[in-house]
């Protein structure tokens, strides 16, 4: 027989004429915005009466049980239904969580094709604690996708192309263009038309192109941060702006730069941002070609001292990055360097002072083959892209991608680690053939993004995206 303490928390429900039984404690997870967690426990006599279908009731059922869904992904009646509950944040939310991201688990999962005629140029995906929602660049279009991969929204801005993407909630977005003005905020609005009619701009400067976009996490404060890299018209002067995202005000103007006459070189911009949410530092990259070769500047910025003097710095001549990334969770810097396409590694905890002096770069991969590169000066690792998510490295090599991982080499207390590489899929030995629609075609990725438990990949001439996921190993066209 049941307590007296159990029964008295047994709510029971008729749904459009079925009967159901939970308890006060299932329907409170459903969150105080949802009508379900106000629900009293009521008798068998005398049931809350709900006007709704009982077939999707139940699946709404199973998932406050559980907390996911028992056959994924959900249909556009079910994620209906669990709007009319409050319950469609929580639902797109599990169907990829970051804590089931598992990179040699990754598989193709879906193709969402774009319309119109042109190739995606960029994609982002919504960083935790948001759904997993993916947003991607194509010409001056952008297409949101939600978490669920199942309904999409698109919004044309005035650029005529998109260089800088970053998804910063299922709602917003922000487009950027080297070579035309503002940050334009793309806003998906659910049920209503999809808007793109605000931009932010370098004071100083209105005119001024973006070279690289980067948020700071939704949950770290009240106050959301977005950090656009403009560069002048002319190209004379260039600077780091921190944006308020909820008041869309300019907070700080960091690491400004002039260019004098003809020497490029001493105010190099930066075209890569990064933010390591954990150590509270602004990672700023750039890179100039000249005819003595590459040469790059990498800095750190604890915002919070200093927008002139960053608490890091390194100028780049020796195999010079072709890209750099940052990692919290492995508390480091990441490059590929340009001449050799090897991947280096950078401890941020050994970083201080002036980077100039210390050479701060380990090579992970093959030392001598970075050597001889370097000494002859070839460009291996043009076009190769890095980028950190969790505690994983990733790197692109044309059309493939691969995955450096922590691992350690002893059991002992001091515990040496060292970083292992594998590859993605079928790797660059092989080239798999057939698949959905060009699925598995290798054309040389564009762009990418992590998020979740996905990676979304943006490959050259193919109008679609690629969504490759920890949890799924079979394709699926959606839309």
């Amino acid at each position: 027989m049941a307590s007296t303490s159990t029964s008295s928390s047994v709510v029971t429900l008729n749904v459009g004429g079925e009967l159901f039984q939970t308890t006060a404690g299932t329907l409170s997870r459903a969150g105080a915005s949802s009508p379900l967690a106000s629900l009293a426990p009521s008798s068998p006599n005398a049931p809350h009466f709900l006007d709704r279908d009982p077939r999707l009731f139940a699946l709404i059922l199973s998932f406050l049980r559980c907390g996911r869904l028992a056959s994924p992904p959900p249909s556009s009646a079910l994620l209906a239904e669990a709007r009319h509950f409050a319950l469609d944040g929580a639902l797109l939310a599990s169907l990829s969580p970051p804590s089931a991201f598992s990179p040699l688990s990754l598989r193709p999962a879906a193709l969402l094709p774009l319309t119109g005629r042109v190739a995606p140029s960029v994609v982002a995906i919504s960083p935790s604690p948001c759904t997993a929602s993916l947003v991607a660049a194509h010409g001056g279009a952008v297409t949101s996708f939600d978490a669920a991969l199942a309904s999409r929204a698109s919004v044309l801005t005035p650029l005529p192309t998109v260089d800088s993407l970053v998804a910063v909630s299922p709602a917003l977005a922000l487009a950027g263009a080297r070579d035309f003005p503002g940050v334009h905020l793309c806003r998906f609005l659910g049920d209503a038309a999809a808007t793109a009619s605000e931009a932010l701009s370098w004071q100083d400067s209105p005119s001024a192109s973006v070279l690289s976009l980067a948020t700071t996490a939704a949950s770290e404060a009240a106050s959301q941060w977005l950090f656009a890299s403009f560069e002048s018209a002319r190209r004379n002067s260039s600077a780091v702006v921190a944006f308020d995202l909820n008041s869309l005000s300019p907070v700080v103007e960091i690491g400004r730069k002039e260019v004098f006459g003809a020497d490029v070189e001493a105010a190099i911009p930066p075209t890569k941002l990064g933010w390591l949410a954990g150590h509270s530092l602004l990672l700023a990259a750039g890179s100039h070609s000249g005819p003595a070769g590459m040469v790059g500047d990498i800095r750190l910025w604890d915002v919070r001292a200093s927008s002139t003097v960053p608490v890091w710095e390194v100028r780049e001549k020796e195999d010079c990055f072709a890209d750099v990334a940052a990692s919290d969770s492995l508390s480091a810097l990441f490059k590929v360097g340009a001449a050799s396409g090897e991947v280096f590694m950078a401890d941020l905890r050994r970083l201080s002072g002036d980077g100039s002096c210390v050479e701060p770069w380990v090579c992970i991969g093959d030392e001598q083959r970075a050597s001889a590169a370097t000494a002859s000066r070839r460009k291996d690792g043009n076009n190769c892209r890095v980028e950190c998510y969790r505690s994983w490295v990733f790197v692109t090599r044309e059309a493939d991608v691969e995955v450096w991982s922590q691992v350690e080499l002893t059991s002992d207390a001091g515990k040496k680690k060292a970083m292992r590489r594998n590859w993605l899929g079928n790797g660059p030995s092989m080239i798999a053939a057939g698949g959905v629609d060009g699925m598995m075609e290798k054309a040389k990725i564009v762009s990418w993004a992590f998020g979740g438990s996905r990676m979304a990949l943006a490959r050259v001439d193919q109008r679609s995206i690629q969504v490759w996921d920890s949890a799924s190993g079979a394709i699926s066209v959606k839309l």
